[in-house]
């Protein structure tokens, strides 16, 4: 807690701590009113230590306070804070029993108290809502305390990403958005976290605090609608001679091969000075992935500021046709996976700043004069500013976005008033830092002096142009722009979900600092890590355009994978690639009568990969998830060498050739890693077919029960979709192929960026006589699979959002219901999985116990058959004797009735 509160607390009776952190937030609001008597609502006291804040801050307000002293039913679960019930309200009576009339306590529930203080015409100018944590009552609370809200009054949500009722449904956050959606226009929102506080629209200008006719800039991290479109985004960023120019290159490769829906989108890259343009090698590369290079002479209004070529070259290409959305971006990032650009009704949106550098906090800041100045400059009203946290120290500080990840619609104009407002800084001299210039460690390098007297204005010059325009502005997931020179695997979000990597330079040869991607402190995905590694570290000397004669324009060699599950159409989209001319393993698996027109694999490498199965203790129909970390072990590394090797040998230097084996749709990071090692790029075609035709097709080959089938479908499938979203892919229907196969390989290329080798009219003979229609041999309709007794919810599903995803196209939505899926199914796996294991091992002992027993009376039998046949010499002399032969003739006798009743 701040030193200056923490006295206020002192001697008081407080066993929790949910509010203090949200002090310093308050207090920067509040400033310019704390010595007016303004008249507060708490909705939910507690022990009082919100109160407590209310009455010492504002020295003459009225604090009217609402509880029932009884607690909520999540109480129940606390067992720290149902211990605290019955002391709660005396505790609540100690602690503000100093503050006399200026306290009204209402003991009753909310919806009682309130519906009292709206007959009595009450009137507040803080809300502080605080009470029960279920959704509707949070919505109660919210609906009934509007109305008397003054205006330019304040309300602050607390809990809003409380999560301890399981039910998303019953949790806070579903009230305050409903609350806030209805009441849309009629608020501006100041701060949005764990807390949403807003402020009443409706005072004039010159009452206080002044309030614009419709609401300020809107900071939110939940998605919206995203662009529907490649064409709605188009990408800009510098490229100059030296470090620049290589960084600009693999950003612009990162794109092309993990953005997802955006891979093909329109990239720009502007080259601002005459005196610093690339290389011409590094101009073709720009032409091989796609890239408009765009060269301009810019005269820059403070060119020793690095930044400022970076404002006047956006600003430059807003002022072109072109997308409806344009994306800012610094070159010295990545993107590893598909970003969300969702923008909706927000204008723009960004991350905040990493850290609070030349920022304010509030009045208090040293900083605070000077953007007060800024505001004035721009014309802005600076208590319009909103708050946001940085992204690295967690300050709450007056809205200041980074540079290094910008989305904004070309029609909002915002890179433009941006250029404006950073014109007017500069003419006048307002150097943040004049005097006390700092010292960065930047992509370009170390940069200090007059290099960053401006430091920190790029992103000022925005955040006003943002609030001048009553531009709202969304907050990006902390998964993009992540600053990876700040990287705290404490507080880092989830590797696996990374989308955009901010490096810092620590990509460049000769950075001195730790690169936790390299030293493997940050644990990407396997065929993200070793695509990395197969370009860095950057050179200032970006290498030659490669050109190999005869061989079209591409990057670099590139492999089709093809990731279906068994039976599911695979060998049939093979034989297609093939005949359109991209290379087939030379030793393929013979044709049988399971598959007569050959099965495209490659002999050594299904081997290779049964190997890679049965080392990891699994088997081609185990339906349970591969160890992610046994696939990064030592003792995956020997099957990673055998199956480089084995690569290299069935396909040589091949330019485009295909890789089909289902067995790879379950460690596809795996072999994404390797291709990544011999430098080719992996390209997914994922073969789709109705998972009930699949289990009977696999009952026929395999005699395996169609329950089984269904599970190891669901496997294959969820983990190719799920691993394949870092590359340029393409859904194919099984059924819909057979119907038309040319639409779907000319979509295929589109999709991919693949040039097939062979057209499609030349190679439409051969392709005519390998598809028929005997291919497609069991069958069923959707209708049988939605009432087959064997099919489970879980499968029905997956494959309605595989289907849609092959239809209608990829979306985060989509992707997010799999995800949501896959979690399940693996959750399942660990019990039902571990139980068929156990089971299995228990039979398995059964069997061998059973099996000994057979073989020791094998041996049992085998020994007394050979003494009768084989009797020992000792024991044939005397069965051989005379006396032998008179003791035993009466039992012989007996032994022939017919003889004795002659």
């Amino acid at each position: 807690m701040d030193p200056d509160y923490s006295a206020w607390f002192a001697g008081k009776s407080l066993s929790t701590d949910w509010a203090s952190r949200f002090f310093p937030v308050w207090a920067t609001l509040f400033q310019s009113r704390r010595d007016e008597a303004l008249d507060v609502l708490e909705i939910g006291s507690w022990e009082g230590r919100s109160a407590i804040f209310f009455l010492n801050y504002f020295g003459k307000c009225r604090l009217t306070c609402i509880d029932t002293f009884g607690g909520s039913p999540e109480h129940a679960l606390r067992h720290k804070s149902s211990d605290q019930l019955a002391h709660v309200e005396q505790r609540f009576d100690s602690n503000l029993a100093a503050f006399g009339e200026r306290l009204e306590k209402i003991k009753s529930p909310s919806s009682q108290a309130l519906a009292r203080l709206i007959t009595d015409e009450r009137r507040f100018d803080i809300v502080y809502v605080d009470g029960s944590h279920h959704s509707a009552d949070v919505q109660s609370d919210a609906v009934f305390s509007w109305p008397m809200v003054r205006d330019g009054g304040i309300v602050i949500f607390d809990d809003y990403e409380w999560t301890l009722l399981a039910d998303e449904v019953e949790r806070p956050k579903l009230g305050i958005d409903s609350f806030l959606s209805v009441h849309a226009g009629q608020y501006r929102e100041l701060y949005r976290g764990e807390q949403i506080i807003i402020q009443k629209i409706g005072v004039a200008r010159n009452e206080r605090p002044a309030i614009p006719s419709r609401s300020s800039p809107v900071p939110r991290e939940e998605p919206v609608d995203r662009p529907q479109a490649e064409s709605d985004v188009e990408f800009v960023l510098i490229a100059e001679a030296g470090i620049l120019e290589a960084q600009a290159l693999l950003l612009c490769e990162s794109i092309r091969c993990f953005a997802g829906s955006y891979s093909r989108s329109p990239i720009t890259a502007v080259s601002p000075r005459s005196s610093r343009r690339p290389s011409p090698s590094t101009i073709e590369r720009f032409e091989q992935l796609g890239v408009d290079y765009l060269p301009v002479e810019i005269d820059s209004c403070c060119p020793q500021y690095g930044p400022s070529y970076q404002i006047h070259s956006l600003a430059h290409a807003e002022r072109r046709t072109g997308p409806p959305i344009i994306i800012q971006l610094d070159s010295d990032a990545v993107f590893i996976a598909e970003p969300d650009f969702s923008l909706g009704t927000f204008s723009a949106a960004a991350r905040p700043v990493d850290s609070k550098g030349m920022c304010t906090t509030g009045p208090d800041d040293p900083f605070d004069p000077y953007w007060r100045e800024l505001c004035a400059l721009a014309g802005v009203d600076y208590e319009h500013l909103p708050l946001v946290r940085t992204s690295v120290t967690g300050q709450a500080v007056r809205a200041s976005y980074n540079g290094g990840l910008v989305a904004a619609k070309r029609a909002s104009g915002l890179f433009q008033r941006t250029e404006d407002i950073f014109r007017k800084l500069i003419a006048a001299n307002m150097k943040p830092w004049a005097g006390a210039e700092p010292t960065y460690n930047t992509g370009t390098g170390i940069l200090q002096g007059e290099a960053t007297a401006f430091w920190g204005t790029s992103q000022a010059a925005f955040s006003l142009a943002a609030v001048a325009g009553n531009h709202s502005v969304r907050l990006l997931p902390a998964t993009h722009n992540f600053p990876l020179h700040n990287f705290n695997p404490a507080t880092a979000p989830d590797p696996a979900r990374l989308v955009h990597i901010h490096y810092h330079g620590l990509f460049d040869e000769g950075s001195a600092a730790a690169n936790p991607i390299l030293d493997g402190t940050l644990a990407l995905p396997a065929g993200i890590r070793e695509w990395l590694r197969a370009r860095l570290p950057l050179r200032e000397t970006p290498p030659a355009a490669a050109s190999i004669p005869g061989r079209a324009r591409h990057s670099r060699r590139k492999a089709i994978l093809v990731l279906g599950m068994h039976r599911s159409g695979t060998s049939m989209l093979a034989g297609t690639i093939a005949a359109l001319g991209a290379a087939h393993p030379k030793r393929p698996l013979r044709a049988d009568g399971n598959n007569p027109k050959g099965y495209w694999e490659s002999t050594p490498l299904n081997f290779a990969n049964d190997e890679l199965l049965a080392a990891a203790a699994s088997s081609w129909h185990d339906w349970r998830p591969l160890d992610p970390q046994w696939l990064q072990s030592l003792a995956a590394e020997r099957h990673r060498d055998k199956i480089k090797a084995i690569l290299a040998s069935e396909f040589g230097e091949e330019p485009l050739f295909f890789i089909k084996d289902p067995r790879i749709c379950r460690f596809v990071p795996f072999m994404s890693s390797i291709l990544a090692e011999i430098e080719v790029d992996p390209v997914a075609l994922l073969p789709l077919r109705n998972p009930l035709e699949v289990a009977y097709s696999l009952q026929r080959r395999d005699g395996l029960p169609l329950a089984k089938s269904l599970l190891l479908w669901l496997r294959h499938v969820i983990e190719a979709e799920v691993h394949s979203r870092h590359m340029p892919r393409c859904f194919i229907r099984h059924e819909q192929f057979l119907i038309d196969w040319r639409h779907h390989v000319d979509r295929a290329a589109e999709m991919t960026g693949i040039v097939w080798p062979t057209p499609t009219d030349l190679a439409e003979a051969e392709i005519g006589r390998f598809l028929t229609a005997d291919l497609h041999r069991e069958r069923a309709t959707v209708g049988e699979l939605q009432s087959h007794p064997d099919v489970t919810p879980l499968i029905r599903t997956a494959y309605e959002i595989l289907c849609a995803m092959a239809d209608d196209g990829d979306s985060q939505k989509l992707r997010s219901e799999l995800d949501l899926m896959r979690a399940r199914f693996d959750d399942a796996c660990a019990v039902v999985g571990a139980a068929a294991a156990a089971e299995s091992d228990h039979l398995r002992g059964e069997r061998d116990a059973i099996s000994g027993a057979y073989h020791e009376l094998d041996l049992e039998r085998n020994a007394l058959v050979d003494d009768r046949d084989n009797p020992p010499a000792g024991r044939a002399a005397p069965l051989a004797s005379r006396n032998w032969r008179r003791l035993t003739a009466p039992l012989r006798w007996l032994q022939r009735p017919s003889m004795r009743r002659r």
